[in-house]
């Protein structure tokens, strides 16, 4: 039997919740390209599923590849600055990029009916763990970076869904496609 590399160990670790994986992940600059290949595979398999069940598969594939990576860089960055500014944690938004990305291994559940909401919830308990491993604080801090970057991402996501709408009703109506 062959022993399980880096990657695996560190991914075994993550899904069982052990803070000492989390710390040396955030610490590991090496670990930004596996984080991302694990946000990019876990996008496509998503991407797949959602594919196969909706009208357009290659679409879908890269709306959620691309979405996720943009989520994936701005919620980083965001628990990063709220860490740092509002409860001095010693971070960076590297560091968040590779906790981040190795928690968003919980959502390949999401992909079987029904689970969704139990990958969610477990990854975010997988992130608190990774903030408040990455920035050095304590559970409440982690707890309370978590939301308000939640809330600053959810304002910043509403803001750009509101002017693509605007965006593209503007469009239907200069090309007249409202009247059809």
């Amino acid at each position: 039997m062959q022993a399980q590399g880096p990657l695996m160990n560190r991914l075994t670790g993550i899904v069982t919740f052990k803070a000492p994986v989390y710390r040396e992940v955030a610490e590991d600059t090496t670990a930004t390209q596996s984080a991302a290949l694990i946000v990019i595979v876990v996008a496509v398999i998503v991407g797949i599923v959602n594919g196969v069940l909706s009208r357009s598969f290659i679409g879908t594939l890269l709306v959620v590849v691309i979405t996720q990576l943009i989520g994936w860089g701005l919620g980083s960055w965001v628990l990063a600055f709220v860490a740092k500014q509002f409860f001095q944690g010693d971070t960076n938004t590297s560091e968040m990029l590779r906790v981040t990305g190795y928690t968003s291994v919980f959502r390949i559940i999401g992909v079987i009916p029904f689970l969704g909401i139990v990958g969610a919830i477990l990854q975010i308990v997988a992130n608190i763990i990774g903030i408040r491993e990455a920035a050095g604080f304590d559970t409440t801090k982690a707890i309370l970076t978590a939301i308000i970057s939640g809330i600053i991402v959810f304002i910043v996501t509403l803001i750009i869904g509101f002017i693509l709408a605007a965006i593209g009703l503007g469009a239907a109506a200069v090309t007249g496609s409202l009247n059809r």
